[in-house]
């Protein structure tokens, strides 16, 4: 890299030492990069200054963590207050700012900042707000919205590249007046331990360590937040609950983990259980320890979010079951790439039956597992979306 090369200066709520899922993924880009030699620095919530694996990381204050919506929104506004301040001070002409969405409509409180400072702007667009607002609440919320929504359009339009993680999202990028040419689609890579697959010996003692030896296993893993669908999971569990050799497994927590529970607990759905979080370094054999895998998305979230747990499914070489629009951009890239199936956020019926099928048909699971590690190899290794960036830094930068 050269020496001219400009800093970049990532703005998040979360970074390392946090596990949640943007902080993984900041924290993998900002290392990738400084191991290239670029001059790396984020601005994250947290107390204390601190250089972890080249990367320079400066501290805005408070834990960065939140319960109900007031504390949330309090933590928002404090991060996005000092964030601008920092970056004030920290800014030299010519940087490159990467401003990611945690906080929401992080990208147009720092705008005005790196305009003064002669700055470059990349958005990294994880979720797309204030849209998911509307989304979560209902349509009466888009008026009062459209004035957030304008600042939103303004600062993506003003920057140097809108990064987005699918297609579906890069034409609403568009649609808002971006120009195409200015948007660059980079999908989410699945965590980098997960490239080589996990041993044999560890998938099986995962297994026994689940108590689910001799069982086929349906797995979701990560977060089960917000806008994730599991009406038509539990419903799947339900139909299939005399099979006692298929079994769901909720690895995670999030908003709606105790949902979850509570709902198979009055169900008597004894063939789901429930567990806690799996560490990154233990997480290639868990997830290769299930014999398929859940996605789910919400509707009314289609073109918002794109869940990143997909890639960590594909590089595990294990098939996708996606529950949620089947015209969209995940379903799409199922059936493309001939590894999972997709099922509207009503058909448990029809979710039961193909993980019964798979389950009974072990080859056919074993083929639409390979076509799921080659999708991965094909779309969502890290180093491809580190190629991606050091290309979009350099043409930023120009």
């Amino acid at each position: 890299m050269s020496a001219a090369s400009p800093r970049v200066i990532f703005l998040n709520r979360v970074c390392w030492p946090s596990t949640a899922a943007t902080a993984q993924l900041l924290t993998d880009l900002a290392e990738g990069l400084a191991a290239r030699g670029r001059e790396v620095h984020v601005i994250a919530a947290g107390e204390g200054p601190a250089r972890h694996n080249g990367v320079t990381i400066h501290r805005s204050g408070g834990s960065g963590q939140h319960g109900g919506l007031l504390s949330r929104a309090v933590n928002y506004g404090r991060y996005r207050r000092a964030a601008q301040r920092q970056l004030a001070a920290l800014l030299h002409p010519g940087d490159v700012v990467v401003a990611m969405t945690d906080p929401p409509m992080l990208g147009t409180a720092i705008m005005a900042v790196a305009a003064a400072r002669g700055a470059k702007v990349i958005h990294w667009i994880q979720d797309i707000y204030p849209e998911i607002v509307t989304a979560h609440f209902g349509a009466w919320l888009a008026p009062p919205l459209w004035p957030l929504r304008a600042r939103r359009d303004r600062a993506w339009q003003a920057a140097a590249r809108c990064v987005t993680l699918g297609e579906d999202m890069a034409q609403m990028a568009a649609a808002s007046g971006v120009p195409s040419e200015r948007v660059t689609v980079v999908p989410n890579w699945a965590p980098r331990e997960l490239h080589v697959p996990a041993p044999a010996e560890a998938v099986a003692a995962r297994r026994a360590g689940w108590d689910v030896t001799g069982k086929f296993v349906v797995a979701y893993s990560g977060n089960l937040g917000r806008v994730h669908e599991f009406t038509a999971v539990l419903d799947a569990a339900e139909k299939l609950q005399s099979q006692r050799d298929i079994v769901f497994l909720f690895i995670g927590a999030g908003a709606r983990f105790e949902q979850v529970r509570h709902a198979a607990k009055s169900r008597g759905l004894d063939n789901v259980r429930l567990l806690p979080p799996v560490p990154r370094e233990h997480l290639a054999s868990a997830l290769a320890a299930a014999d398929a895998h859940l996605v789910t998305l919400k509707p009314d979230f289609a073109r918002l979010v794109y869940p990143s747990k997909l890639a960590g499914v594909l590089a595990a070489g294990r098939p996708g079951l996606f529950v949620g629009p089947v015209d969209g951009e995940i379903a799409r890239l199922l059936v493309k790439e001939d590894c999972g199936a997709a099922f509207a956020a009503t058909d448990g019926a029809g979710l039961a039956a193909t993980v019964a099928r798979w389950q009974a048909d072990p080859p056919l699971c074993q083929h639409l597992g390979r076509q799921a590690r080659a999708a991965y190899e094909g779309h969502f290794t890290f180093e491809a979306a580190l190629a991606h960036w050091e290309e979009i830094l350099r043409q930023s930068a120009g």
